[in-house]
């Protein structure tokens, strides 16, 4: 997580998965160069080796499971090609927007929210099947948006943490005041404060 832009009218934090990609890719060229490399290249040194003879005792099943290993490395390419993306997300009062432009191998999308809408953000949290624990940041909208994941994916490390502090900081104190969610930062808070002191609701400052 990057933040390239902080003051009170915009914020705009860039989400790099670079160490996923680098474990992709690695994980990528292990399985092949295993897989399809060892199936073609074992029989060679044993040749090279002056027992060609032995290659006749090489199990079968040897060589079907490294084509098996070799197959699998498309798993963690898979991952990189379409799951991978960098991330750019943009906070702007002045537009009263949120846009989150995502660019991976296949191309770019983006995707826009109303500021007005949104409530802060929070960490969502997945339970790995040892026990561990991973997380990824979670928008939330009042509106038909919902809850927004900012990946498709959930990772360890400070990473999700780091982007949900960001975020909620910028965003400003949120209270709870007549059923309605009140940023105390925003463009509209005065008004609303206002209103809600004249009908007697008190708003801590």
């Amino acid at each position: 997580m990057r933040i390239l832009e902080n003051d009170k009218n915009r914020l705009m934090i860039e989400l790099r998965p670079t160490w996923l990609w680098v474990l992709c890719i690695g994980l990528f060229l292990l399985f092949f160069c295993l897989g399809f490399g060892m199936h073609f290249i074992l029989p060679f040194i044993v040749k090279m080796m002056g027992v060609p003879m032995a290659v006749d005792f090489i199990p079968s099943g040897l060589g079907w499971g490294m084509s098996i290993l070799g197959f699998s490395s498309v798993i963690p390419l898979g991952i990189a090609v379409f799951m991978l993306k960098t991330r750019l997300l943009t906070f702007n009062r002045a537009a009263q927007m949120i846009t989150i432009n995502a660019k991976g191998m296949l191309g770019r999308s983006e995707k826009t929210y109303p500021l007005a809408a949104f409530q802060g953000a929070s960490l969502d949290r997945s339970r790995g099947s040892e026990g561990g624990n991973t997380y990824r940041a979670v928008l939330h909208f009042s509106d038909q948006n919902g809850l927004v994941p900012l990946t498709p994916y959930s990772t360890s490390g400070p990473g999700p943490a780091r982007t949900v502090n960001a975020i909620n900081t910028w965003f400003g104190p949120v209270v709870q005041a007549g059923g309605q969610t009140l940023n105390l930062t925003g463009p509209e808070a005065a008004e609303a404060i206002a209103a809600l002191e004249k009908l007697g609701i008190k708003i801590p400052r």
